[in-house]
């Protein structure tokens, strides 16, 4: 197919109007969802007053490529991830919703990933292609980590916590602050089921300087060592990744926020003692 097979070159093909190419480049899962004429006719519609399309991001995530583009004005986005052989497993079109006011707010204080070593950053960055949490003003600026290695976040099979490189991992304090909020005791998921009326799961709370709350959830369950009162420093171990909450595997949620309840608060963009601003994709670690 005609310069399908650099997966960057899609969207100028598909831009002058070659939605048939495009479509014929899609998983047989994606045409299951989508017919051709659906394709050809959102596709027409979408396109309708844009002279130009710009690459945004580019990640890779569950060994898919992922590109993101946005027209002219920054108000369309189209996206595509690409499996290894160049198959468009998904693509789609949606407004580019941005918040310049809160993005261009950062933490007054630095702050480090509550990890130790190498670990993988699921969802992370201000746009919702790239941070599913962007569009919620309480969880705005999170991340979820988790680790991984050859591009999978298990061993052999995803059906036990166990086989999860982050279950049981160390989790440390972000920054110096006192311990105000703690929940424990809850059962960890098995492997993609959700608990969606407890959203957190086990998670900690740390209050710092200048009015500032650190939240870090999906804690494994009774491995919490922190308690609340207690001043924790930066660096030290407050308990294990867990599964639990609205989890569908291991993993770590960290943010920080205005106030001691999520529910109620603003999330805030994190300043890093690093000076980095990872984003979905990336590699991240504390040596």
């Amino acid at each position: 197919m005609e310069d399908l097979s650099r997966p960057e070159k899609i969207i100028e093909i598909w831009l002058r109007e070659g939605y048939e190419k495009v479509y014929d480049a899609t998983s047989n899962e994606f045409k299951k969802m989508v017919t051709l004429d659906q394709f050809m006719d959102l596709s027409a519609s979408f396109n309708n007053g844009v002279k130009n399309y710009q690459l945004e991001t580019k990640t890779m995530v569950q060994n898919l490529t992922q590109y993101v583009w946005l027209d002219d004005k920054r108000e369309k986005a189209v996206l595509a991830s690409f499996d290894q052989f160049n198959r468009i497993q998904r693509f789609y079109l949606k407004p580019f919703s941005t918040f310049p006011k809160t993005d261009e707010l950062y933490t007054k204080n630095k702050y480090i990933m509550p990890i130790i070593g190498e670990w993988f950053i699921f969802w992370g960055g201000t746009n919702e292609f790239i941070n599913y949490h962007y569009l919620y003003e309480n969880q705005r600026y999170a991340y979820d980590l988790v680790k991984v290695r050859d591009g999978e976040s298990y061993l052999n099979s995803p059906i036990q916590n166990e086989n999860f490189y982050a279950f049981d991992e160390a989790i440390i304090a972000p920054a110096d602050g006192k311990v105000v909020k703690v929940v424990d005791g809850i059962k960890d998921n098995v492997p993609g089921e959700m608990v969606e009326h407890n959203p957190a799961g086990n998670y900690v709370v740390i209050e710092h300087v200048d009015n500032e709350f650190s939240m870090i959830a999906h804690f494994k369950q009774n491995s919490i060592l922190v308690k609340p009162g207690e001043f924790v420093t930066e660096g030290q171990l407050i308990g294990k990744c867990g599964n639990s909450g609205n989890s569908s595997e291991p993993h770590i949620h960290f943010q920080v926020m205005d106030t001691l309840e999520s529910k109620y608060g603003k999330s805030i963009r994190i300043l890093f003692k690093d000076g980095k601003e990872p984003i979905q994709g990336d590699m991240i670690s504390n040596g």
